[in-house]
């Protein structure tokens, strides 16, 4: 059933139009409240997290820069190994020279380097047995350990 048509008077109009111009006027503010409200809320949390990950920042530089000291150390101590490796084995060879002077007079003569002669002086090779696998991390370990003993 349709409803009976209602007839408006010029002043329940200009009540309306006055009403909804209220209804105007306050709903910006309340807009605007709102959204500066939750605006406000999000921008709090946006300082919060950057704070965060300025500290993340600090503490990543202050790790890349121990990170880089070790680093430094271990090829210092990497350089001085093998110089002391290269000494170690100057001073084997020159050991060796000196308790085998016919031997190595020999090598150099022409007569070890003929090719009439089959045999040539022994030469000394330290042989390291292998288990035909690759080294595991405790044999590397044992191996520093009995490397570094040397030079103690």
């Amino acid at each position: 059933m349709p409803s009976p048509s209602r007839e408006f008077s010029p002043e329940d109009l200009d009540d309306l139009a006055n009403d909804l111009k209220d209804i105007q006027e306050g709903l910006a503010p309340s807009i605007h409240y709102f959204i500066s409200f939750q605006t406000g809320a999000l921008l709090d949390h946006l300082d919060e997290v950057r704070d965060a990950l300025d500290l993340q920042l600090i503490n990543l530089t202050e790790m890349l820069d121990r990170l880089k000291r070790g680093l430094d150390q271990v090829k210092a101590i990497r350089k001085t190994v093998k110089a002391e490796e290269n000494e170690t084995s100057e001073d084997e060879e020159v050991k060796e020279s000196e308790q085998h002077p016919h031997q190595h007079h020999a090598t150099k003569s022409p007569v070890a380097k003929s090719p009439k002669h089959r045999f040539s002086p022994a030469a000394k090779v330290k042989v390291q047995e292998s288990d035909g696998d690759a080294d595991s991390e405790r044999e590397i370990e044992a191996e520093k350990e009995d490397f570094e003993t040397l030079f103690q």
